[in-house]
């Protein structure tokens, strides 16, 4: 399904004119997936309408209570848990979480009251969006995944945006209310975008993988088996992001095979530099680490997380891969020697390596956050909304 843009809608292209200070509420959380699209559309809004007062919204126990602090924004903690899954407790609890998240918000609105609000995706967006909703607060939601979750198909009835990161999660929601505008990013990447966006040549090459934040038991295990291929070779060097768990088995492992070109971490905070410098990536298929890997342009192979909600990972690297940009390696075919061929082979082909470089690029939306931004601003001063929708 295609969605097409209401009578009452103004142009997406209106993000260079000036706009009037505003309050932004974003709410979302639980992973990094969630939380730094949140990130990058304040700092667009930040950009177009300076002295705007941007908050976020999420809960103390998940990602977004460390990385929105550390960026200057100020912080509201509400309780919320999940349910899909789980049996009678779990759905007593979300359900007392959501009705108190709900007066929490509500009460937080009276006493600052947003201009407008965006849903990022998480449980906890869910209480903060209806409290909007029921207050006359215009809500919009930025969709990451090919595939909705649960939350977000929920509240994408209460908002008169939802701007998709995939074309296909449109069928999911009400066409009127879809813009395709892409998944926004970090500034970082869109200075990958602007500058050094070849792949290295004249120093062998370089593979980057990682698994997420926590890491991928798949991949590490993976990786691990691939010691006696990777260690020793004077071709070829990698960086390992193992997450924190496994970091020291997988460390060990290399540390045993007396590789000075492999290096193992816990975590990479400078992603854009590690990505740029990538000739190869090897990742799992989140919705943000495509559209990192798509703004720098780098080729993958993707090992889709099968466990993810209506297996979205899949339906996500499944797209980059019919585009070219990428090539699928499931979960359950990831060991040692599948991807240890597969490099091999990826890397054995320069001129491949290119187009699939290119068919990343192609697919990238470096705009995605300064186009969500402008149109919650134009959200914000009413101007493209007659009454709800």
């Amino acid at each position: 399904m295609t969605p097409t843009p209401p009578e009452d809608t103004v142009s997406l292209d209106r993000k260079d004119r000036v706009y009037s200070p505003v309050r932004v509420l974003i709410t979302g959380g639980g992973t990094g997936g969630h939380v730094y699209p949140g990130l990058a559309v304040a700092g667009a809004l930040e950009k177009l309408a300076p002295g705007s007062e941007v908050r976020f919204a999420g809960t103390s126990r998940g990602i977004e209570s460390v990385l929105v602090p550390r960026a200057g924004y100020r912080f509201a903690t509400l309780p919320a848990s999940g349910f899909r899954g789980l049996g009678g407790r779990a759905r007593f609890l979300f359900l007392m979480n959501f009705f108190l998240g709900f007066f929490r918000s509500v009460l937080m609105f009276l006493m600052w009251r947003p201009r407008v609000v965006l849903g990022t995706g998480g449980y906890v967006s869910a209480p903060v969006m209806l409290a909007a909703r029921v207050l006359g607060i215009p809500c919009a939601l930025q969709e990451q995944n090919a595939v909705p979750g649960s939350t977000n198909r929920l509240v994408g009835r209460w908002a008169r945006r939802i701007y998709l990161g995939f074309g296909g999660a449109a069928q999911f929601f009400k066409a009127s209310r879809c813009r395709e505008t892409g998944n926004p990013v970090r500034s970082e990447f869109l200075a990958a975008t602007l500058g050094e966006n070849a792949l290295n040549e004249g120093s062998g090459n370089h593979l980057l993988v990682f698994g997420g934040s926590r890491g991928s038991a798949t991949i590490n295990k993976a990786v691990s088996e691939a010691v006696d291929a990777w260690c020793g070779r004077s071709d070829l060097s990698v960086m390992i992001q193992t997450g924190p768990g496994e970091h020291a088995a997988v460390a060990a492992a290399f540390d045993a095979g007396g590789s000075d070109r492999v290096t193992v971490v816990p975590y990479i905070d400078d992603m854009a530099t590690a990505l740029r410098r990538a000739d190869l990536v090897v990742s799992r298929s989140g919705a943000m680490t495509l559209a990192e890997l798509q703004c720098v342009g780098r080729a993958a192979v993707l090992v889709p997380f099968p466990f993810a909600t209506d297996d979205h990972q899949l339906r996500n690297a499944e797209e980059c891969e019919q585009a070219g940009a990428a090539v699928v390696l499931k979960d359950d075919k990831c060991d040692g020697p599948a991807l240890v061929r597969l490099v091999d082979e990826l890397l054995g082909d320069p001129t491949r390596l290119r187009r699939m470089s290119e068919a990343a690029t192609g697919l990238a939306r470096p705009d995605a956050a300064e186009v969500i931004a402008a149109d919650l601003l134009q959200l914000a001063d009413g101007e493209s909304v007659r009454g709800r929708e």
